[in-house]
């Protein structure tokens, strides 16, 4: 990856930028996690990738609003759900494929999930007449004339507008019910945590189940779900064919699609109290990335907090696994409570997100939350210390141009809104070979931006020093250095090692096997480099 670097000498004693700014770039801390962000604006057809100081790096143009989130992939390419239709497009916004969903029959919505093979997962709901549901066990006194339930299907992208489905798993395989003893899925509902309870009273009549997030293990090969009307997180099995899933077994786990794992409200498999529900219409559940510090525990966005609706709380999730198995005890799920939890305040307001949002854990622990109808994006470290915040400074389609909100004026409710954000490190090798340029800010003005350094500044030192690598405990330069500094950080920004005044052409270092980066300093200008000690 090419990048321009600027940091000014007073970046390792302490800079925070913060004015009033309403749009773009809110606040920074230098100690923000080093990386890019990419966001899809609900009321237009843009997706934007940002840098820390609020500067576009790119942008991709489609041709209708998102269906509703999109994915960097680890070649460049962008993957889109829009509101009829998939599409990948290529870093110079060409349309590598699509495929109209809608058209196909395919009710898409929410979100999507590439898979490692090139494949797509996509949540797609069904509908139901009154007769085909009460055929299972519904009680009609609570069902509506028709009724919604979503199902998982796995597309296989072929040539540049066609796709094959090669993997089906549906909710309506895995009910059970105690109001009908005449239907053959009838028993006792808290005998079958890994069932799902046709008639559980959630209020809904019609869209009983209501996915909105959907995630993939590849070390496992588990998928895991999240319903927000049940308020309930479920993992499956993805290693079974489409006739296991629809059974109770087969796969890796010999338990085809019935649930390995469910968390957030065991009232639904009639365990507890209202006082073990833990989750309270969620979104935007999913596995914390390998080699990330909390690698494999599931992050969460918990939208009503305690249930109260007065404020939204984040969540990191650890479940047990013993021998292959989901651990339960007393009859509840592993684990029995959050291993960490956080609800507060961001520049004066309160997190209260009632619909959608979501939060990602970065390399470092840190956490990055999207707050949907602000259209804000924010970083904040474990112990509540806040780094980082953006607000989308644009809105719906007016005369073919999308709104740009100028500093100071005044956004109409959710115009601004953002379903997801998610925060890519530098090293990502989705940037690989790319020249990341700055192409200035969206908005009019923003005099935090204007105060603001980062990887993506245009003045460095001459790129002539290089390092050999890989190494294993000895950095050696190209050339002799002449009094620099030097700064070693680990992927996720943390400094790990440093000499205030070097002079010479190597010297001993003694760091864990890794990816790392090496900041040269001198006179107020920096150059970076990659090392990789083995």
């Amino acid at each position: 990856m090419k990048i321009k670097i600027l940091y000014f000498v007073f970046i390792f004693t302490y800079v925070t930028s913060f004015s009033q700014t309403s749009v773009g770039l809110l606040f920074n801390d230098i100690n923000a996690s080093e990386g890019y962000t990419l966001f899809t604006p609900q009321r237009n057809n843009e997706v934007f990738l940002m840098d820390n100081c609020g500067q576009k790096i790119h942008q991709w143009t489609f041709t209708e609003s998102p269906g509703a989130t999109c994915y960097l992939l680890p070649n460049s390419n962008l993957l889109r759900a829009g509101k009829d239709n998939l599409e990948i497009r290529d870093w110079n916004n060409n349309i590598v494929w699509s495929y109209p969903t809608t058209a196909n029959g395919i009710a898409q919505h929410h979100d999507i999930e590439p898979l490692p093979n090139g494949n797509i997962l996509c949540i797609v709901s069904d509908i139901y007449t009154l007769a085909n549901i009460t055929s299972e066990g519904r009680n009609p006194a609570i069902t509506d004339t028709t009724f919604k339930i979503d199902k998982i299907i796995e597309l296989q992208p072929i040539g540049i507008n066609n796709a094959n489905i090669v993997w089906e798993w549906k909710f309506i395989n895995h009910f059970i019910q105690d109001f009908d003893a005449t239907k053959q899925n009838y028993g006792i509902v808290q005998n079958h945590p890994e069932l799902l309870d046709l008639n559980f009273t959630n209020g809904q009549d019609f869209d009983y189940t209501h996915l909105n997030a959907i995630d993939y293990n590849a070390s496992l090969d588990q998928i895991m779900i999240s319903a927000r009307h049940l308020s309930e997180v479920y993992i499956i099995d993805h290693s079974t064919t489409t006739l296991q899933a629809a059974s109770n077994t087969g796969g890796n786990s010999n338990k085809g699609g019935d649930f390995l794992w469910r968390w957030g409200n065991s009232q639904v498999y009639k365990q507890g109290t209202i006082t073990n529900q833990k989750l309270f219409l969620q979104h935007d559940c999913k596995w914390i990335e390998t080699g990330y510090l909390d690698a494999g525990k599931i992050t969460v966005f918990n939208n009503e907090g305690d249930g109260s609706g007065t404020f939204s709380s984040i969540h990191i999730i650890s479940p047990e696994i013993v021998n292959g198995i989901y651990t339960k005890t007393n009859s509840l799920f592993n684990p029995q409570n959050f291993e960490f939890s956080w609800n507060g305040s961001i520049l004066g307001t309160v997190i209260n997100e009632g619909k959608q949002s979501g939060v990602q854990s970065l390399p470092n622990g840190n956490l990055f939350i999207c707050e949907t109808s602000l259209g804000r994006i924010s970083e904040i470290t474990k112990t509540g210390t806040h780094l980082w915040s953006y607000k989308n400074p644009t809105g719906p389609i007016v005369n073919s141009n999308y709104t740009i909100y100028a500093q100071n004026s005044t956004i109409p409710s959710n115009l601004n809104g953002i379903f997801r954000a998610d925060k890519y490190p530098s090293t990502y090798v989705g940037f690989n070979n790319l020249v990341l340029n700055s192409n200035g800010i969206i908005e009019n003005s923003n005099t935090v931006s204007n105060t603001c350094t980062t990887l993506n500044s245009d003045v460095f030192i001459n790129n002539s020093i290089t390092i050999l690598n890989p190494i294993k405990n000895n950095i050696q330069f190209n050339k002799i250095l002449n009094n620099y500094k030097i700064t070693i950080f680990d992927s996720g920004g943390r400094k790990v090692f440093q000499l205030k005044s070097f002079y010479g052409t190597s010297f001993k270092i003694d760091l864990l096997p890794a990816l790392y980066h090496v900041q040269l300093e001198k006179e107020n200008k920096v150059q970076r480099l990659k090392i990789i000690i083995n």
